[in-house]
């Protein structure tokens, strides 16, 4: 009786011993799956970690290409308010220049004026000249003829 009773609590045992032994393959299996799935992941991270630095390489290039293009426009504004400024003193000094020659025109028109009013007076002076002497020339010829 007892070692029946043995017999039956070692079967037992066993029996569980079996049932673990089970499960124990089981979990092996899903630990296994879960590896592989980690594997699987780690996979992916690695690409992930790749193209991210694809992506910080690119993102420094245009960082660089931006800094540069940043310091060309400041250099290209400059310029351009150089020759701004450099216009606007060509277009001011037009100006002067301009209204100085139209004083010198409205000038020069004032003493053409004055000399064309001497001369028509010398002119009709001339010609009262001439009348007298044509009448003297007549009255000579009056006289004579």
């Amino acid at each position: 009786m007892v070692d029946d009773d043995i017999k039956e609590m070692f079967g037992m045992i066993l029996g569980k011993l079996d049932s673990i032994d089970k499960r124990v393959d089981s979990i092996d299996k899903k630990v296994d799956s879960i590896d592989k799935r980690v594997d699987s992941i780690d996979k992916r991270v690695d690409s992930i970690d790749k193209r991210v630095d694809s992506i910080d390489k690119r993102v420094d290039s245009i960082d660089k290409r931006v800094t540069k293009n940043s310091i060309e426009i400041e250099s290209i504004q400059s310029i351009i308010k150089t020759i701004a400024e450099v216009q606007k003193a060509h277009m001011d000094q037009n100006e002067r220049d301009h209204e100085n020659i139209v004083k010198l025109i409205n000038k020069q028109s004032g003493l053409h004026s004055a000399i064309l009013k001497n001369l028509s007076s010398d002119v009709r002076g001339l010609e009262e000249h001439q009348k007298i002497h044509d009448q003297e020339l007549l009255e000579v010829k009056r006289r004579i003829g």
